[in-house]
């Protein structure tokens, strides 16, 4: 099969050879042949289009079906981009998932940021398949970023990983806080306990560290506080 690309992935099938296939089931048409519809006949292109439009929705909808190994969100997210797809205001999604709006917004940032990831990622690979002296020269710089990384966690975590305290410098603090954000599950919804005693493994005050959290978009919340999660 040939490389799936993001245009094939927004259209939802490919063309391989003579045959259109569709990217969420195994229904495939040939170019080879003309098929029934309507008491007339159409041609392949037209019938995978309108199998999409038939049994899979609209393509937002459809690649929401798909499993998290495939898209890497959470049923959260899922269920956001969802609410999104449907054209609703901030209020509407907020009450939908009783969550407040501050947390729709923080939803909407995460997202964004895992895009500008999710673009370099993709020039990252295609660097790597065509490896050329730019490519060489840039591997250097993105160490020196993963070493720093751990001379921050060295100089605020003690030999258990518990933080000495917290950074007064954000990029630190952020630094520290994503460490800290691996120790929860992205499918669990939380009690505000759960993430007290989470916080509590690395940071003493996590009043301080759970408001920021929030704060990051790191953590969503919804309004009664009843329930938290990972963005």
């Amino acid at each position: 099969m040939k490389s799936i690309t993001i245009e094939d992935m927004k259209h939802g099938y490919i063309k391989q050879n003579t045959q259109f296939l569709c990217l969420y089931c195994n229904q495939i048409y040939d170019d080879s042949f003309v098929y029934p519809y309507n008491e007339n006949f159409a041609k392949a292109e037209y019938m995978i289009k309108k199998h999409l439009s038939s049994q899979h929705g609209d393509s937002v909808e459809a690649l929401l079906q798909l499993d998290k190994s495939e898209t890497g969100l959470t049923e959260v997210q899922k269920e956001f981009l969802s609410l999104v797809n449907q054209r609703l205001s901030d209020e509407a999604i907020a009450e939908k998932m009783n969550i407040s709006k501050s947390a729709v917004r923080n939803h909407r940032f995460k997202l964004k940021e895992k895009k500008r990831q999710a673009t370099a990622l993709i020039a990252l690979l295609d660097l790597l398949e065509t490896p050329n002296k730019q490519q060489i020269e840039a591997a250097p710089r993105l160490s020196l970023t993963s070493k720093n990384d751990d001379k921050v966690l060295t100089a605020f975590l003690d030999e258990l990983g518990h933080a000495v305290k917290i950074p007064t410098k954000e990029k630190k603090r952020l630094i520290l806080f994503r460490k800290l954000m691996e120790r929860f599950l992205p499918d669990k919804y939380y009690t505000e306990k759960e993430v007290n005693e989470t916080i509590a493994t690395m940071f003493d005050d996590h009043v301080t560290v759970r408001r920021y959290l929030i704060e990051y978009g790191m953590l969503g919340r919804t309004i009664d506080g009843e329930k938290y999660w990972v963005i």
